[in-house]
């Protein structure tokens, strides 16, 4: 049989994750990776996920153990309705934040909508969204995050991450974000406001947040968040609040994939987060990962040639990272293997542009690994600028 054949339309336009080709190697014995946004595994807290889970298993099994709602279990919805300051009607429980963007995607946008989004913005996004075939329109983004002044008008839709932003690692100023909910109630457009990395911040006074300032839940700001940054990617378990009749369709949309997030994770989730844990675990979080930016912003400005530039970012996981025009991060990051460094291309990220940039995660290393990874990768990156490279790396032969 010729499967080609067989293939619906919209795989057309699905793509493989540069983040997950390169990611392949950050395993290898010896690699420093800058590639992945993964938390730090030795900061996880182990001893407390084996309390909540014994504690769950003693009080709730039943219940724990048993298919559950598709909306999610009603404690931890009730705790993130009240984090919200919303009815518990406007939340649903997801598997991750990446679904919570999927199934809005499958609700909200058909074919050929114009959807606005920060350029660079979050590779995974434009993965899940992408199948839908929208028109994606690329807005300019600087250390302030996205240019709102650049919006104009005929879009239906809008994807922001106002903290921290992947792959830049920059915040949406306090005017920007109010220009922007503004905007959306003026020019009834729908904003995704995705937070992940909010808890995450190292200096400066936390922002209000888009759908706080564009009227909460009657507003047409939808907030996505998550627990994958401060607890355990591996739980799964992420949230949408938005308006109820919007929360009804993404109800719909959820049960014809996977019924439900799984309702185990959930408790566990409710468990450590009324536990008091967040309250210790995440200023850990914060100190550790303010260490590690440092060190990385430190090493960056040893050792990167003059020509470099790159994002200084008040929080968060990442940074980007610009090289002279006439280079490809591609090539770098591919001689960067060779070199016993993983770290990610940015031009996945761009709409348009961004050839010549690279995503680096600072979160997954300790601090001498990351000087030791960023000397290593600057002097890759001196022989491009100085002409003198000789790496022809294909990810065979890696």
């Amino acid at each position: 049989m010729d499967w080609n054949m067989q293939f619906a339309s919209a795989t057309e336009n699905m793509r493989r994750s540069t983040v997950r080709e390169f990611l392949k190697f950050a395993k290898q014995p010896g690699m420093i990776s800058f590639g992945g946004g993964l938390p730090a595994a030795e900061l996880f807290p182990v001893a407390e996920f084996e309390r909540a889970s014994e504690a769950i298993l003693r009080k709730h099994a039943g219940r724990a153990l048993q298919y559950g709602e598709t909306e999610g279990v009603a404690e931890l919805r009730d705790y993130i309705a009240t984090k919200y300051g919303v009815a518990v009607e406007n939340v649903m429980i997801t598997s991750g934040a990446q679904q919570a963007l999927d199934l809005l995607g499958r609700v909200l946008i058909d074919r050929g909508d114009r959807i606005a989004l920060e350029n660079p913005t979050y590779l995974a996004l434009l993965a899940s969204w992408r199948v839908h075939r929208p028109e994606f329109v690329a807005i300019p983004s600087d250390e302030n995050g996205m240019d709102v002044s650049q919006l104009g008008t005929g879009k239906k839709m809008l994807y922001v991450v106002p903290n921290f932003q992947n792959p830049q690692g920059t915040t949406l100023s306090h005017e920007r974000r109010c220009a922007l909910a503004e905007f959306a109630v003026r020019n009834e457009v729908v904003v995704v406001e995705d937070d992940p990395y909010g808890e995450l911040r190292y200096e400066g006074e936390p922002l209000q947040s888009i759908f706080e300032l564009g009227g909460k839940c009657n507003g047409p700001v939808v907030s996505v968040g998550t627990f994958s940054k401060v607890l355990s990617p591996g739980l799964r378990v992420g949230w949408v609040v938005a308006h109820q009749k919007l929360i009804e369709k993404l109800v719909l949309a959820k049960q014809s994939t996977d019924l439900h997030t799984s309702t185990f994770n959930q408790y566990v989730a409710w468990e450590l987060a009324t536990s008091g844990l967040l309250e210790h675990h995440v200023p850990r979080l914060r100190a550790e990962y303010e260490r590690r930016r440092d060190a990385m912003l430190e090493a960056l400005s040893t050792f990167m040639p003059a020509e470099v530039s790159w994002s200084r970012p008040a929080g968060g996981m990442f940074l980007l990272l610009r090289l002279p025009e006439e280079l490809k991060g591609a090539e770098i990051a591919r001689a960067a293997l060779a070199a016993k460094v993983v770290v990610v291309p940015g031009e996945d990220f761009h709409i348009a542009g961004g050839e010549n940039s690279l995503r680096l995660n600072f979160s997954n290393c300790a601090p001498e690994l990351i000087r030791t990874g960023v000397e290593r990768l600057a002097n890759i990156v001196a022989q491009f600028v100085n002409n003198t490279a000789k790496y022809q790396v294909s990810f065979s032969s890696v």
